[in-house]
């Protein structure tokens, strides 16, 4: 398995990140390491990788002061390069961090870097990638900003999604906000126009609140073909914090990621509270 040596300070922008981002790049890596190395040599217009919210690409953990290789480098670095890289980030300073640091990496990728909201900047994304071409999609909002209709924009390519859903870092936090809120709330757009989120969260006991709107999110996904999920949980202190979610159209695609998933960021089973 491809083991990245770790990132230099080069003067630029480093966000700092909680301590769990690193467990949610361990499996980003394992699973871009597998997906390209099987997939490399298929009948595809090309590997593509989509980051919407790409950040600087170098992190820094706020509890070891380590730095971490953020989710687009860790793709510029595949051992089998992808054919495109195709990235977008809001915010100025880190998008020019981004910009500056894949060009000093030795990468065969081709490489798009847009600035802006990545619920608008998906429509130019999704047109400069071939339509037979194999896709990974690697989305990682900072709370409730992934919109559904992104994801049905997504849905018009082949490809595998990696989502992070929060659903105890924002769900859990606000739903009262969102509940009594317009129909175009956070939440609201997350989980799309024709998901009853606020019937589901009624008619289910408080303590089951989060599994049900789990549930919910993967039925609304999978209106979008998608057939096979699973998901991993990422932990902070004993107790998970929220979902990895992954999503295919393929067997192939979760049997990877089931076999990725087998080795912890820990290196043993995590055990956590989810009360």
């Amino acid at each position: 398995m491809l083991e990245l040596p770790p990132p230099k300070d080069d003067g630029l922008i480093i966000p700092e990140v909680g301590q769990w981002s690193r467990d949610k790049h361990h499996f980003l890596l394992r699973y871009i390491d597998a997906f390209t190395t099987a997939m490399h040599k298929k009948r595809w217009a090309g590997l593509h990788y989509i980051d919407l919210f790409a950040g600087a690409g170098i992190e820094r953990l706020k509890k070891s002061k380590q730095l971490d290789w953020g989710s687009p480098l860790i793709a510029a670095q595949a051992r089998y390069a992808f054919d495109g890289l195709h990235l977008c980030e809001f915010d100025e300073q880190r998008c020019h961090a981004l910009g500056t640091r894949l060009r000093t990496t030795k990468t065969k990728s081709e490489i798009q870097v847009l600035r802006g909201n990545a619920n608008e900047k998906v429509h130019e994304i999704v047109t400069s990638i071939p339509s037979r071409a194999l896709c990974l999609a690697f989305l990682d909002p900072y709370g409730l900003h992934l919109d559904y209709e992104t994801l049905k924009t997504l849905a018009v390519r082949r490809a595998d999604l990696i989502i992070f859903f929060p659903d105890r870092l924002d769900i859990l936090r606000n739903w009262e906000t969102y509940y009594w809120d317009n129909p175009k709330s956070n939440l609201d757009r997350v989980m799309g126009p024709d998901a009853d989120w606020r019937g589901v969260r009624d008619s289910t006991p408080r303590n089951r609140w989060l599994k049900a709107f789990l549930g919910l999110y993967r039925t609304q996904i999978a209106k979008l073909g998608y057939t096979e999920f699973e998901q991993e949980a990422i932990p902070s202190t004993g107790r998970r914090l929220y979902w990895l979610i992954f999503c295919s159209r393929s067997k192939i695609g979760v049997r990877i990621w089931r076999k990725i998933a087998l080795k912890k960021p820990d290196k043993q089973n995590t055990f956590y509270f989810d009360a």
